[in-house]
C-alpha cells in the first residue's frame, strides 16, 4: 500500500485508513506491509530517468520507519502488464495539450528525453519500471 510519510496524497491515506480497518475486522492478520510511493510529497520528479529504466530511492532528509528495503525486477511483459493496467485508470490517457507537445518536441530533440511507448503520461514515465520498490515494515502481533 502506499507509505504513508512518503505518499500523503489523500487518496492514498484513505487506502491506508480502509486497509488497517478490515484488518481490524479480519481473521487472518498480514505479518508484512510492502509500501510503496506514487506522489511524493515534495519532489514530482521522483523518479528520475526515462521510463522502463531502473529506479533510485527518493530523496529524503530524514529516516524513513522500514525495517528493509525490498527491490523486485519486472520482466519487459510484465512492464507492458503493469502499463496496460495503469492506462485503464482513464484519467491516464487524456490528450497533451498543445503547449505540453511542443516543450516535449523540443526536450526530445535537444536532450534525447523520451517518453514510453505505452502513453504520454508522465505518470507512466514514473510508474512504469524495471524494478519496483518497497518499504517493507512488519507488523506487530497486537
Amino acid at each position: 500500500m502506499p507509505h504513508p510519510e512518503l505518499d500523503p496524497h489523500f487518496d492514498h491515506i484513505a487506502t491506508g485508513q480502509a486497509f488497517y480497518e478490515a484488518c481490524g475486522q479480519a481473521q487472518n492478520q498480514p505479518e508484512t506491509l510492502l509500501l510503496y510511493a506514487n506522489h511524493l510529497h515534495d519532489n514530482d520528479r521522483w523518479p528520475m530517468g526515462d521510463a522502463n529504466t531502473g529506479v533510485a530511492l527518493p530523496p529524503a532528509m530524514e529516516v524513513l520507519p522500514a525495517d528493509m528495503l525490498f527491490s523486485y525486477e519486472l520482466s519487459g511483459e510484465q512492464q507492458i502488464d503493469k502499463a496496460m493496467a495503469l492506462l485503464m485508470q482513464h484519467d491516464l490517457q487524456p490528450p497533451l495539450a498543445v503547449k505540453k507537445r511542443l516543450r516535449r518536441a523540443i526536450q526530445a530533440a535537444l536532450t534525447g528525453r523520451r517518453w514510453p511507448k505505452t502513453g504520454e503520461n508522465e505518470f507512466l514515465r514514473k510508474a512504469v519500471r524495471k524494478h519496483e520498490l518497497f518499504w517493507v515494515r512488519k507488523l506487530n502481533a497486537d
